[in-house]
């Protein structure tokens, strides 16, 4: 479903323009998997160091609840990303 749609695509207008819309989501969503792939390939580099669990901004503790919700995340509450 994310391959690019042709302007000869006689599928009607209204439904390539569904097509392109659906395209654009399915790419974000695609584009977003990536980025939290990579995040969490990061973070399982830090496992078996002392930066896991370790905000990357200010250097407190990330607290296990928010690992546990989101370990791609490398930051605390606190800090922005």
């Amino acid at each position: 479903m994310a391959h690019p749609i042709s302007p000869d695509n006689a599928i009607g207008r209204i439904s390539r323009m569904d097509a392109i819309n659906n395209k654009s989501v399915l790419d974000a969503a695609l584009r977003k998997a990536k980025e939290r792939l990579t995040a969490l390939k990061l973070n399982l580099d830090k496992l078996e160091t002392k930066d896991f669990g370790v905000c990357s901004k200010c250097k407190n503790e990330i607290r296990i609840e928010r690992i546990l919700l989101a370990p791609e995340s490398s930051f605390c509450v606190n800090c922005p990303r």
